[in-house]
Parts: structure tokens; sequence; C-alpha cells
């Protein structure tokens, strides 16, 4: 699964996802617009920058509050 998409405008949207699900920047808002796929390097960068100094741990720490707990089905 892609982590960008193109716009019909020609710039794309860059999401984070923990999982499956994109991580939440703001309410309501989880993406990056990025206006080409040549600055997606760039903004790739920033966020690992981001991460290292902590800046998203509690973006991050949502995601993993609303994860799905799993449950098996035992098999005989």
């Amino acid at each position: 699964m892609p982590w960008w998409r193109l716009n019909a405008n020609g710039s794309y949207v860059f999401f984070i996802r923990s999982g499956s699900k994109p991580i939440e920047f703001e309410k309501g808002k989880n993406a990056i617009a990025v206006p080409s796929l040549d600055k997606v390097p760039l903004i790739i960068d920033i966020l690992i920058t981001a991460v290292r100094n902590g800046e998203l741990d509690e973006q991050l720490a949502q995601t993993k509050k609303s994860a799905p707990v799993l449950k098996y089905l035992k098999t005989a």
C-alpha cells in the first residue's frame, strides 16, 4: 500500500501509517500535502527528524491506544 496519493491538481498527499491506520497530525488531518513527487524524500527526512526529536510521540501513542485487540480462534 503506497504512502502517497496523487491529487487531481497534480500535487500529492503523503500519509504515515502505524500498522494500517494513518497517523492523525491534527484533529481530522491525517496527511501532508506535497506539491510534487520529488519533494516526498524531503518530507520523509523532516518526519524522521521529528520522530527522533520526539515530536510525533503523542500522535504515535494515540494510534497505539486505538489499535484493535486481536482475538484468535482456537482450533481443535
